[in-house]
This record gives C-alpha cells, sequence and structure tokens, in this order.
C-alpha cells in the first residue's frame, strides 16, 4: 500500500506510470523486454477504512487502466474523469516481474494529472474484459494458430480502446462485434511482447455497441522459430501467468451509456459526419435507425 497523501478528493484527467532501474541504456536486452524487469502491473486505489483486502468495496475503490512495458499514457475523456479520494492508497495488486539477464534495481514511478478543484464527471466507466485464460492451447512450432473469446455486453457501450493483452507466442488480435446478422471487424493491431501499447479510438470512430452485442476477440500465435520471443519452440504452451506461460486478453475500456445518452451519442455522431441513410459506419450498428428522440438526424439519399 502506498499512500497518496491527497486531502481532498480530486479527479483525474490522465495517468502515466514509468519504470526507473540502472539497467544501462547501450545494453542488449538478450530477453523479452531486456531493458525492463516490470512486465506490468494492475494496481486500484482505495479508501483505508479497513486494511484487509476484503473491507475494500466498490464505493471505496477506483480501478486504474493496467500498466505495461512500452504503454503509453491513459488521457480520459473530459467528462469521464476517474476519481482518487482523499486519504486514498495506491494498492498494487499484482506486478509481474521476469528475468533479463542481470541484477537489476528497479521502481515504478506513478503520475496523475488533476482536473480543475470542483469538476464533476457526469459518465460511467464500464469495465470491459474480454478473453479467455482458460481454454488456451498453444501447439508447438506451429504458425497462424488462433485463440477465441466472445463476451455479451450488458449495457450499452461506447468503446473508448483496444489494448491486446498476450504473452510471447502472440502476434496479432483482432476484435469483432456481432449484431443480430451484422459481423464487423472493430480493430486489429500487431502485437509485440516487448512492447504493449493502448490504442486510442479517434472520436468518430469508437464503437457505440448497444446492449446484447457480441464481442468476438480473435488472437494470432507463432511458435515457429520466426518469432524470436519464444524461448523454446518446441514446448506446449497453456495459460498461465508467468512470462513463458500464456494470456489472451483485451484490456480495453469503455463507457456505459443509458437510453438516452446512447442515442444522443448515435445522433451527434450522424450530425458530424453528415450521414445519408445509405451510408454505413463501422462499430455503430443503429446509427441509422431513426430513433424518436433524434428525429431527422438521418438525411435522405
Amino acid at each position: 500500500m502506498v499512500p497518496t497523501g491527497l486531502t481532498q478528493d480530486r479527479y483525474v484527467e490522465a495517468v502515466e506510470i514509468r519504470e526507473v532501474n540502472d539497467i544501462p541504456k547501450d545494453s542488449a536486452g538478450g530477453t523479452v523486454g531486456g531493458r525492463f524487469v516490470f512486465h506490468h502491473l494492475n494496481y486500484s486505489s482505495h479508501v483505508m477504512e479497513d486494511e484487509q483486502p476484503e473491507a475494500f468495496t466498490a464505493e471505496t475503490t477506483t480501478v486504474w487502466p493496467v500498466h505495461e512495458v512500452g504503454r503509453n499514457a491513459d488521457i480520459f475523456p473530459a467528462d469521464a474523469g476517474r476519481i482518487l479520494a482523499a486519504g486514498s492508497v495506491l494498492n498494487l495488486e499484482t506486478a509481474h516481474l521476469h528475468s533479463n539477464g542481470r541484477e537489476t534495481k528497479a521502481h515504478l514511478e506513478f503520475a496523475f494529472k488533476f482536473h480543475p478543484v470542483g469538476y464533476r464527471p457526469n459518465v460511467e466507466w464500464v469495465r470491459r474484459f474480454t478473453g479467455n485464460g482458460v481454454d488456451i492451447s498453444i501447439k508447438p512450432t506451429l504458425a497462424d494458430q488462433e485463440l477465441h473469446a466472445y463476451a455479451v455486453l450488458q449495457q450499452h457501450t461506447k468503446i473508448l480502446t483496444f489494448e491486446p493483452h498476450m504473452h510471447a507466442p502472440g502476434i496479432r488480435m483482432c476484435l469483432e462485434a456481432i449484431w443480430g446478422a451484422s459481423v464487423q471487424t472493430l480493430t486489429c493491431a500487431g502485437y509485440d511482447h516487448n512492447w504493449v501499447r493502448s490504442y486510442v479510438y479517434a472520436d468518430d470512430a469508437a464503437p457505440l455497441l448497444p446492449e446484447g452485442t457480441i464481442l468476438h476477440l480473435i488472437g494470432y500465435m507463432d511458435t515457429t522459430p520466426a518469432n524470436r520471443n519464444v524461448a523454446d519452440p518446441r514446448n506446449w504452451g497453456g495459460g498461465g501467468r508467468r512470462s513463458v506461460a500464456n494470456m489472451f486478453i483485451d484490456l480495453g475500456e469503455g463507457l456505459a451509456l443509458s437510453d438516452a445518452e446512447f442515442e444522443r451519442e448515435m445522433g451527434d455522431r450522424r450530425k458530424r459526419l453528415g450521414l445519408t441513410k445509405n451510408d454505413v459506419v463501422i462499430g455503430c450498428p443503429l446509427c441509422q435507425v431513426p430513433f424518436p428522440s433524434q428525429a431527422g438526424a438521418v438525411a435522405g439519399p
């Protein structure tokens, strides 16, 4: 537990974490992430009413984006700041470390950028966790292997980021949205276990998905010698927390929307893009539906 030292509640506009270590900058890394020893870190902030973890509740907890090696900073939407409460502590829940082949001293530094005092958010974050760590079975010395996972959205959602998280065999991840007969590829990105990224959607490209949408996650694996991240291509791989085991997760984040907010988001997008009823908007399967609250928002032919 690390005390924040805050004496009043503050809402966070952006957060970034960096590793500081004594690895020579001109050294050549011979392992995955050879210039760093922290691969990723899950953390949250809590108001310390009780030091026992089971005493932490949703009302006293803020979950923050995962830190990963090479990851960019998180800049939250203007209306979706996250609270860092007065008297809170940072709970460094799980730090995933790995050997980099040398004796190393390292620590993480946290930077929070605050909104002005008096700011209040008006939207709700939704924790979007799509993946499958149970059914992973990766064969040795084989390219183009696939992993699949599915999740059903329990509320209207605006997806803000896409963040592939795999281990050494991972080379690519894609996210699809299935709504009725519509199947749309939202995003595909290459993956390198040495340098993990969070991809932020542009304002009018952020998927607007209705409740009940099925998210389909596809991971691509390569365990041949062509993938230099794999320590021993001869080994079968299953799920686990070790770097030589495997994960398959999209750590991206989104906003939960009410019916009114969902309709307003779609109507505003139609107007900004000047859409007609014949246009197709990837990631917004209902953008062309004439909701009563948005009468006249869809132009003619």
